[in-house]
């Protein structure tokens, strides 16, 4: 799964290294602990062209009665989400690349104790995952600005990452970009996306102060030194591919 991230806070930036034809969102604060219901910069396309917007994390069906339950559906299953009501449409519709410095997860230590990680690409460079997104109304008021909420697709982890989490966000290579934003993508097609080779990655172990959402700041990327942290890089074979 993929329940922490840290955000990219460049627009201009993010502009360039996706190659966004216009930039709609206003500039985000960095947010190294990107939690349910935050707002987030998303790549969209809309009349052939990309856009550079912001999406609220948590996607709300558009015939959804209340935007109440958006914290439970900041993922989707990429084997299930062609099948589930809450994602089928969007999947098909709506695809959009969500993009992202790195993200965390928890591995389990022999004492039960959970060590947090952090996942990135070794380079430095900005990793895209695959999202899904929904404009939501209240039909109490109509005047109201719509909800634009989105969702991360999730999958199998790659060997490497196995020993931290057994699924990992959806993260498409680069060549693979201008399919899954492509509205006229056979579902096919889509399914092939959702199985891509991701870029490499690599890991290192994090302080705890990730835990809590009030923490936030750069400091909760940097290596530290746990226990099982070493065993599990090894094991892995960091950098993971």
């Amino acid at each position: 799964m993929c329940g922490r991230f840290v955000a990219l806070s460049d627009p201009d930036g993010l502009v360039r290294f996706f190659v966004v034809d216009e930039r709609r969102t206003d500039d985000l604060p960095p947010n190294y602990n990107v939690a349910p219901t935050d707002p987030v910069h998303a790549v969209a396309p809309h009349d052939n062209k990309r856009y550079l917007v912001t999406f609220r994390w948590g996607l709300v069906p558009h015939w959804s009665d209340s935007p109440a339950t958006a914290a439970k559906m900041i993922n989707a299953r990429a084997e299930t989400a062609a099948s589930k009501p809450a994602y089928r449409e969007a999947l098909r519709r709506r695809r959009c690349l969500i993009p992202a410095a790195g993200f965390y997860e928890w591995q389990v230590a022999p004492d039960g104790t959970k060590i947090p990680h952090f996942i990135h690409r070794p380079d430095g460079a900005p990793l895209a995952f695959a999202g899904l997104w929904e404009t939501w109304r209240d039909r109490t008021q109509p005047d109201a600005e719509p909800l634009r909420t989105c969702s991360i697709l999730t999958r199998p982890a790659v060997t490497g990452l196995q020993p931290l989490h057994d699924r990992m966000p959806v993260t498409l290579p680069t060549h693979a970009w201008d399919a899954w934003l492509a509205p006229d993508t056979s579902e096919p097609e889509v399914q092939a996306l959702l199985r891509s080779t991701p870029p490499e990655l690599g890991f290192h172990a994090v302080s705890a102060d990730v835990n809590s959402v009030r923490n936030n700041g750069p400091h909760l990327t940097a290596p530290v030194d746990h226990p099982t942290s070493g065993a599990a890089a090894q094991a892995a074979g960091t950098p993971a591919r």
